[in-house]
């Protein structure tokens, strides 16, 4: 029995070592669970606002038209300068025109937008969610008249281009981002219009539709129109 005791006392004492190590396991898995979402959001208006303008901001090569402060960002709105008349880098054949900036704290450019061609007008609108202070800009553009504008979604400091919002509403008075109206929800964000009547792909096919809750929706993927 002696010579047992030894083997039988380290066998008793391996497993009370073993115990904890079951628990913490447990306990690691308890903690791991992901969890469940309290509630998902549910129409999320965003709201119009106007974010204070920068009046002494210059950057090398480019004309501005529009300068932003807004919540530690720098949003520009301008076109980069033509030599001789001419289209020189960065602009391109195919990229060229008034387009969208944010800068960082150094006034480096850290996002350009694609540029807007011939267009006239480029003009930034902003817009915040209600809920959880995500921006969206919607760029008004224009020829002699009004043909949508591009949407942008800034979010921690960073820009991501959404689509364009090819329409207009079926008054030559009023603009799309007089009409415009935003809201998130689990499914996506969704750019509706307060009119009777609208022109979709305007000042090219100009097609007049009834507004029977036409929208077009950011479905966290790509931006789709919905009629």
């Amino acid at each position: 029995m002696k010579k047992l005791f030894p083997a039988l006392a380290l066998l008793i004492l391996a497993s009370c070592k073993e115990e904890p190590k079951q628990e913490n396991k447990t306990m690691l898995k308890k903690e791991t669970v992901a969890p469940i979402k309290a509630e998902v959001m549910k129409d999320a208006p965003y709201t119009e606002f106007k974010p204070d303008k920068i009046s002494d901001l210059k950057i090398k090569g480019f004309d501005i038209e529009q300068a932003f402060s807004v919540e530690g960002n720098r949003v520009v709105a301008g076109n980069f300068q033509f030599t001789d008349g001419k289209i020189t880098l960065p602009d391109t054949e195919e990229d060229f025109g008034k387009r969208l900036l944010l800068l960082n704290h150094k006034n480096e450019i850290i996002y350009q937008s694609q540029g807007s061609g011939d267009a006239y007008l480029y003009e930034p609108y902003f817009y915040k969610n209600s809920q959880n202070g995500t921006i969206i800009i919607v760029c008004q553009q224009a020829y002699e008249y009004f043909f949508g504008g591009d949407a942008y979604l800034l979010e921690k400091g960073k820009i991501k281009y959404l689509g364009n919002l090819d329409i207009e509403p079926n008054n030559e008075e009023k603009k799309l981002t007089d009409i415009l109206r935003v809201k998130e929800s689990g499914n996506g964000i969704t750019f509706s219009f307060d009119s009777d009547s609208l022109v979709l792909k305007p000042g090219s096919d100009d097609i007049t539709i009834k507004n029977n809750d036409v929208k077009y929706v950011y479905d966290y993927r790509s931006l789709k129109l919905y009629k």
